[in-house]
């Protein structure tokens, strides 16, 4: 992961938001190489769910919600996490991402400070406050508390035999009882925590001219003159903001569901089943931001509605969760590091009927990337049931062949199984994948480390013994991007042999302009004064598939030499050939075949 970030931040994927000002936590911009690769990744992932098929269309909904939306949808009174401190570090985490307490073969608690100076402060405050009388040692940057005995619901910690010479009343012989629910400090191991509780994770805002912080003001003196109960001043704050209040949306699917009826109308083709598809950014007040842009307060979504029948639901289900691993699995090179995790019963909404996460082995261990659900009619229904509007689906079809029957043998319909299936709410089978995370996924999945022969080198190679020498020490160590080519942020690389030639550079910027108006993709005039090596290396890392060098022969045969990222083999092709070869690589196919070099290969086979 740190061999990735500092990779980003070099060659231009990523940057700290505001660094010059001190950065913002949970904060990322993409540079100019990485709004390439976002922006391929949420080009393929609309390649295959919207242009790919002739069910789906796109939409765009706004970011700011009003509280009614979100009200409807549970979001205001149920999108909550509970949250926990610890009070050494005063951290904030969700418990049920946190993990054990760990122990140590003296069974002791080993609990790390950030450094030194905070491990001695540490060490007063559970001295003085949190474990009055208990065996602590501290050696650097930890400290260690003797166990006596772990219970099911507490950790009892030894009682320092001299603290009984210190006269403490009776009463602070139960410090050395620490209340345990099964977690502690992800960062530092500590035990010493508070009370989980609730935690909204939606962004306010609102629209009003007049700044809220007045109204607060205002209200709160209001109330004061008549009660000091806080309860009651919290009421008249939130009812003299209420209207304007509104949220920045926790995801694009409410949109979605909003917006059914109208898509419906407008385009009338669509049949069930038929789907939604729409890709934004939506805001979380996340309790703990981790992994870079795995977890942030402002991401991205790639949502899919998918409108079915009641009793297509499962079978749909079904289909898009085969639908959604094959997509993952012909952009990844590492399908090992892919799995479907179904969730648990008690892992699902009230209202959902099933639910499989994609994930994907990230350096800290599995991670979803992707979640497709059984929404069944929750939704709609809500919404229905709070404006009055009957977000239903009439299948004209079915209707009219009735009304035909009824017609013909003069008997009115009146089962209700024929019926129903003319007119009901839909259910909805959802997919909503990432961006921010499939791109990190991605680029994890793609980034290998080479030696001068172009063979894997394993990242932990410094671990594998004293015998093994380091990745630091060994020679010609370098890192290989292998995105697949229609992710990479630059797809063709042309270059002259000799930076300051005008008659080869001439050359290199006609082959540029053409295979950018011919493939509308990023091509790249590479103009670097080094070595033609070093410029190859360059683009191997930000994963540029085909590099095209032109020299002093060119003018001569008319040929350039192709290089081929993955495997470092170059070939000479003639200048009319590059499109070809470039457009069949860039063609979808399972990963592992390589088009391009089966056409090298072919054409070197024929010149012979």
């Amino acid at each position: 992961m740190r061999h990735l970030l500092d990779l980003c931040k070099r060659r231009g994927f990523l940057f700290q938001s505001a660094e010059i000002h001190g950065g913002l936590r949970g904060a990322y911009d993409y540079g100019p190489l990485g709004v390439e690769l976002k922006r391929n990744v949420s080009q393929e992932w609309w390649n295959s769910m919207v242009y790919g098929r002739s069910d789906v269309v796109g939409i765009d909904t706004a970011i700011i919600t009003p509280p009614a939306v979100l009200k409807t949808s549970g979001h205001v009174d149920q999108f909550t996490d509970e949250m926990v401190d610890s009070r050494l570090s005063m951290d904030r985490f969700r418990p049920d991402k946190a993990p054990a307490l760990k122990m140590d073969d003296r069974n002791r608690i080993p609990i790390t400070a950030p450094d030194k100076d905070t491990a001695k402060k540490w060490e007063h405050l559970i001295r003085t406050q949190f474990a009055k009388g208990a065996i602590i040692t501290r050696s650097g940057k930890e400290i260690q508390l003797q166990v006596d005995r772990l219970e099911k619901d507490r950790i009892v910690l030894a009682k320092d035999p001299a603290s009984d010479n210190n006269a403490m009343p009776a009463s602070d012989s139960s410090t050395l009882n620490i209340p345990y629910n099964g977690y502690v400090d992800p960062n530092s191991n500590s035990p010493f925590l508070t009370e989980s509780r609730p935690f909204n994770l939606m962004f306010k805002t609102y629209l009003d001219p007049i700044d809220p912080t007045d109204k607060i003001i205002t209200a709160t003196l209001e109330a004061q003159q008549t009660s000091s109960d806080l309860t009651a001043t919290r009421q008249l704050v939130d009812k003299t903001l209420y209207p304007s209040l509104t949220y920045l949306r926790p995801e694009t699917a409410q949109g979605v569901f909003i917006n059914y009826m109208t898509v419906q109308r407008s385009h009338p083709h669509l049949r069930i089943p038929f789907g939604i598809a729409q890709i934004g950014k939506s805001f979380r007040n996340e309790i703990r931001l981790e992994h870079a842009i795995f977890r942030t307060p402002e991401f991205e979504q790639m949502e899919l509605e998918y409108f079915v029948a009641p009793w297509q639901a499962e079978e749909q289900f079904t289909s898009w969760r085969k639908s959604r691993i094959d997509w993952w699995k012909t952009y990844a090179r590492n399908h090992d590091h892919i799995r479907e995790r179904p969730h648990a019963q008690d892992e699902l909404a009230h209202y959902s009927k099933g639910c499989v996460d994609v994930e994907y082995l990230f350096p800290w261990g599995w991670g979803e990337v992707e979640g497709i659900a059984n929404r069944s009619d929750f939704d709609l229904d809500k919404h229905a049931e709070a404006t009055g509007i009957k977000l239903q689906y009439t299948d004209a079809v079915l209707m009219q062949e009735r009304q035909k029957r009824e017609k013909e043998t003069g008997q009115k319909e009146t089962r209700v199984e024929v019926l129903d299936r003319e007119r009901y709410t839909p259910h909805v089978v959802e997919s909503s994948c990432g961006l921010n995370r499939a791109m990190l996924a991605l680029m994890l999945d793609a980034m290998v480390v080479v030696d001068e022969d172009g063979q894997e080198v394993p990242f932990n190679i410094e671990d594998e013994g004293e015998d093994s020498k380091s990745s630091s020490n060994r020679k010609g160590l370098r890192t290989v991007m292998k995105l697949h080519p229609r992710l990479a942020p630059i797809k063709v690389a042309v270059m002259p042999l000799v930076s300051n030639n005008s008659d080869l550079v001439a050359i290199c910027t006609d082959i540029t302009n053409h295979l950018r108006q011919e493939l509308t993709v990023n091509v790249a005039l590479e103009m670097q004064s080094t070595t033609i090596g070093k410029r190859y290396y360059r683009m191997d890392e930000i994963g540029t598939p085909w590099c095209i060098t032109v020299d002093y022969d060119t003018p001569k045969d008319g040929s350039v030499t192709l290089r081929q990222r993955d495997t470092g083999e170059q070939k000479r092709v003639p200048i009319s050939e590059v499109l070809t070869l470039v457009q069949n690589g860039l063609r979808i196919r399972p990963r592992g075949l390589n088009r391009l070099q089966e056409e090298l290969t072919a054409q070197a086979s024929i010149k012979e």
